[in-house]
């Protein structure tokens, strides 16, 4: 599933993959810690489960 976040230098929505954390789970996605953005390549961090 893609999730959308936002670059904190640019501005730019980027577009992450998540990964189901179970064998049939629809609603639990892990997501990468960091990720850099395509257009300024600053490196964006996902935000915590809790937050």
């Amino acid at each position: 599933m893609d999730f959308e976040f936002v670059c904190w230098r640019c501005g730019t929505t980027c577009v992450v993959w998540g990964k189901p954390r179970g064998f049939w789970s629809t609603t639990h996605y892990e997501l990468p810690g960091e990720f850099d953005c395509w257009s300024c390549g600053a490196m964006n961090t996902t935000p915590d489960e809790d937050d």
